[in-house]
């Protein structure tokens, strides 16, 4: 009897002992595995430019045609030496196979855009083409809209940050005032204190989202190179809820939403729904992204790289005005009360003409 306790409780101990070093090695694996993701992630930013590469695969219906054909190409670069993010450069770029169609470039506290109007419309057909043509002929004869040929003529074309917010400011203030609840009300006044209140809860929303990711997201390493993370979207979205109910509530000062309608509204994300995607890590960099679309089979596929040269602003771009931004704006919106002249102290003096009427035909262009 003794012996046979004896023989009973070593092979129970070498069994929980194979259990423990099992469960010890796939613990290891997975910590391998998440300290392996997480310092290729944290380290895509660390080089002075990093460049993404996005197309979407496996398109459904007619969309399939552009499978690969087009792409976006989103080009991030900072200073050597700065760690701010405010210091960033940003371009975004759109491609037809190898011909680069439109650029939005930001950096230096202006921000471009350059569009290959040519190229554009030859993709949308001869007819297309023409009365596209026709309407951009049209809008450009407008008084104070004469910058709207460089863009058709594929050039460069900018705005200082400082003017775009000085015009935008006084344009806001020459809109009328309205009565707060009617359905047509808008205040501007609160509008810019809730982008402040936005502004300032960003640290914590960031935060947020990164304690709701490190706490739902599963990480396993497929292949020497590949890994897959999946991230279960209504535990995900409830736990960020949770966190970030009270503080939004706080900033914007609004009503706190009942728990029923919280539980009613996450009970409507389907339970089996994740979103999942595999990553390309080469001697610890971040090489390829491959992103799953939910319940479907389309996916974005990412190439990650990192030129050479940084982002540079445009030498021979033309840059708007004060004027040339309220022009537009008068000529986007003809049933805007007029605006009278706008003087930007610092920036320029603009003596805007509000007897300027836009034939109601041509507004609809």
């Amino acid at each position: 009897m003794r012996l046979r306790r004896k023989i009973v409780t070593a092979g129970v101990s070498v069994a929980c002992g194979l259990a423990l070093a099992a469960c010890g090695q796939q613990v290891v694996a997975h910590v391998s595995a998440a300290d392996t993701v997480h310092s290729a992630l944290t380290g895509v930013f660390s080089t002075p430019t990093t460049r993404f590469d996005i197309t979407a695969q496996n398109l459904p219906g007619v969309a399939s045609l552009a499978d690969g054909s087009f792409s976006v190409v989103v080009t991030t670069s900072k200073s050597q030496n700065s760690q701010s993010t405010e210091d960033r450069s940003l371009e975004v770029s759109v491609y037809e196979q190898s011909t680069d169609l439109a650029d939005v470039l930001a950096i230096g506290g202006s921000a471009y855009v350059r569009v290959d109007m040519k190229d554009i419309t030859a993709l949308a057909g001869p007819t297309a083409s023409a009365d596209i043509s026709t309407e951009l002929g049209t809008l450009e004869a407008r008084p104070g809209l004469g910058f709207l040929s460089d863009i058709s003529l594929g050039k460069w074309v900018g705005v200082s940050v400082a003017t775009y917010d000085a015009v935008s400011s006084q344009l806001l203030d020459k809109l009328p005032s309205l009565p707060v609840g009617s359905s047509s009300s808008l205040n501007v006044q609160g509008a810019r204190q809730e982008i402040k209140a936005i502004k300032q809860l960003t640290p914590t929303i960031v935060s947020s989202v990164m304690q709701s990711v490190q706490m739902w997201l599963s990480i396993n390493q497929k292949t020497t190179d590949e890994y897959s993370l999946e991230l279960p979207v209504r535990p995900f979205v409830s736990s960020l809820f949770d966190k970030l109910a009270k503080p939004v509530e706080a900033a914007l000062k609004i009503p706190s939403i009942p728990q029923t309608e919280v539980s009613k509204t996450l009970a409507e994300i389907p339970a089996a729904l994740s979103l999942r995607t595999n990553l390309w890590i080469e001697s610890g960099s971040l090489t390829k992204i491959q992103a799953f679309i939910p319940r479907n089979s389309t996916y974005l596929l990412i190439g990650v790289s990192h030129p050479a040269n940084a982002l540079q602003a445009p030498s021979d771009a033309t840059m708007l005005t004060a004027a040339d931004l309220t022009a537009l704006y008068e000529n986007l919106m003809p049933a805007a009360s007029k605006i009278p002249a706008i003087n930007i102290p610092g920036i320029s003096s603009v003596a805007t003409t509000s007897t300027t009427e836009v034939p109601a035909s041509s507004s609809a262009a």
